[in-house]
């Protein structure tokens, strides 16, 4: 009697799981012959049905098994290659050889699951069948999952050649927490899938907080760091041209193919003199003069207050070993000092006399020396009369957008690498300090009515989507302000309701903590050489590290911990927004 009712349990198998001395079942380890016409692949799962022992009939009293395949191998009964040699004639290949040889194809593969539970190792004379995608899903304990959240599709062979297209999931509980949190995404640059996946993700996220998640309390904002070119400045647009393809690609994930809904940008404020619509973006300017129009984006700067607060972000990556920038920057942040203009005028007297006994007036040369030619750029401001109709606003007013559902986008693309830095870790301090409550973030934003008293609880799960983190949390300088925030997120972010969804070329240029605390590690495309230095892809099967060099546009290995087969192959679709 066949154990299930699928229209994928056809009559005949395609393959037997084989037992020998030297290669025996396990519970984790199967091998299996294939008949000659099927045609298989490495990530491919199959269901294995064990017989009884008399008449070979399918025993539903086992279970059935589900299989990750892992290698393909093809054996002859050839002893040596001398053999195959000799018998087409002393090599030559043109001519039929004259001993038939015995040639099988057999796989390899990884214990999933059982139906019923059995531990024990696949029975020998098991057959193989094709698997149902309701099974393959519970096989990877995706049923199981509390908040399903759409993580792509998995191809793999099917009856008749047909690919069986499996749609997967993660779960949320243990993506964005409280069970547990972040995502790392590495990869070469070139393929445009690191931050399409990181989007994809984000976009999944928002649609299903939305429409399938009730409660509040689980939902999530989104603050987004564009940190190259304008892909990341057009989120709000939907692609005009939507091919069939892709369009299925987000039905077959039961999502809708749009972009990112209630998205506000903030960029860097330039004077008249560098820009035209007083920004600093790669965007073009007729797209930045529409979403002020629209009322979604806004000039963002450092008032004189606020940048001596901030000071020792902007200094953090000058090599100090007396600490004497140190101790300049600590005074000054002291000092209540009215405007840049007055600021700039205070640094010419304390070039010619120290303003503290206690630090030498070659200190204070050096720290004028260093930090006046960084704090030329325009974002250094003060309020201007213009600031309202500018839509100019200090950068901590961020926080009264970011509440669940909503998405900020912060520009800083153009700006230099002293200043990337600087603005993302002020804004990593920011909301640090929101959700812990520290009673002073709240000084420089205004509030209407009532809107501080409610503000922490709509604050809600923050999710920070980064790319280039080897720029922001390098590895060999865990000792600044950024790279220590974001080891601190990595570490205690989840129950401080702090995500961090990172991405990076190559995650051995990145803070080993920072990666290493990310439940959920994605894999794109690299080099051969990382390959072999790169921690999550060494540990992985041999098999599975000799294709990640090869991995295609829109390909991914994903390690989730819900995942029961560790490591998936998985594709996704193309972003609905637009690019260019």
């Amino acid at each position: 009697m066949a154990v299930s009712t699928s229209k994928y349990d056809n009559s005949a198998s395609i393959g037997c799981v084989t037992a020998t001395e030297k290669a025996p079942t396990t519970t984790g380890n199967v091998r299996f012959w294939l008949e000659s016409k099927t045609r298989l692949k490495p990530f491919d799962i199959v269901r294995l049905v064990p017989p009884n022992e008399n008449d070979g009939e399918p025993n539903e009293n086992d279970g059935e098994f589900y299989v990750l395949i892992q290698e393909i191998s093809e054996v002859s009964d050839e002893t040596s290659p001398l053999t195959g040699f000799i018998s087409s004639d002393f090599g030559q290949s043109n001519i039929k050889p004259r001993v038939k040889r015995v040639v099988t194809t057999y796989a390899e593969a990884l214990v999933l699951y059982n139906t019923k539970g059995n531990e024990m190792p696949v029975p020998y004379g098991s057959k193989v069948h094709w698997p149902d995608p309701e099974g393959v899903r519970r096989a990877l304990g995706i049923d199981d999952f509390k908040r399903k959240t759409p993580a792509g599709f998995i191809t793999m062979s099917g009856p008749d050649n047909q690919p069986l297209e499996i749609p997967i999931d993660m779960d949320a509980d243990y993506l964005i927490g409280p069970e547990g949190g972040h995502l790392n995404i590495s990869g070469i640059s070139g393929l445009a899938t690191k931050t399409s996946y990181g989007m994809f993700l984000l976009t999944a996220i928002q649609q299903k907080q939305e429409n399938d998640w009730p409660n509040e309390d689980e939902k999530a904002s989104f603050v987004i760091l564009n940190v190259k070119g304008s892909d990341l400045l057009r989120l709000d647009i939907p692609e005009e041209d939507i091919d069939t393809k892709t369009k299925k690609g987000w039905e077959r994930c039961k999502l809708q193919a749009k972009p990112l809904e209630n998205v506000t940008y903030f960029y860097p404020f330039a004077d008249s003199s560098s820009s035209q619509v007083h920004v600093q973006t790669y965007l073009d300017d007729e797209n930045v003069k529409d979403q002020f129009n629209k009322g979604i984006a806004y000039r963002y700067f450092y008032d004189i207050k606020t940048a001596i607060r901030q000071m020792r972000f902007l200094v953090e990556d000058i090599e100090d070993p007396t600490q004497t920038l140190t101790s300049c920057v600590d005074w000054v942040s002291t000092q209540r000092i009215a405007s840049w203009g007055a600021y700039r005028g205070n640094l010419k007297d304390w070039r010619e006399r120290s303003p503290d006994k206690k630090i030498q007036i070659n200190s204070w040369r050096r720290f004028i020396r260093l930090t006046e030619q960084r704090i030329k750029n325009p974002i250094f401001t003060d309020k201007g009369k213009d600031a309202e109709s500018l839509h100019q606003i200090s950068l901590g007013d961020f926080l009264k957008h970011l509440q669940p559902g909503k998405v900020i986008v912060i520009d800083i693309a153009k700006l230099p690498d002293y200043l990337q830095s600087f603005v993302v870790s002020d804004i990593v301090n920011t909301i640090r300090n929101a959700k812990s409550g520290v009673a002073d973030i709240y000084s420089e934003i205004e509030f209407d009515d009532d809107e501080q008293d409610n503000y922490e609880r709509e604050l809600g799960t923050v999710i920070l989507f980064a790319d280039e983190l080897n720029k922001f949390a390098p590895k060999h300088h865990t000792q600044r302000s950024i790279t220590r925030h974001l080891r601190e997120i990595s570490e205690r972010g989840r129950s401080e309701g702090i995500i961090m969804f990172g991405a990076e070329q190559f995650r051995t240029g990145v803070e080993g903590v920072v990666t290493g605390n990310c439940g959920t590690q994605v894999i794109g495309r690299t080099t051969a050489s990382e390959s072999t230095r790169d921690p999550e892809i060494t540990h992985l099967p041999k098999s599975q590290q000799q294709r990640v060099p090869f991995l295609q546009k829109g390909e991914l290995l994903v390690q989730h911990p819900r995942f029961s087969a560790g490591t998936l192959k998985i594709r996704f679709p193309r972003n609905a927004y637009k690019t260019k």
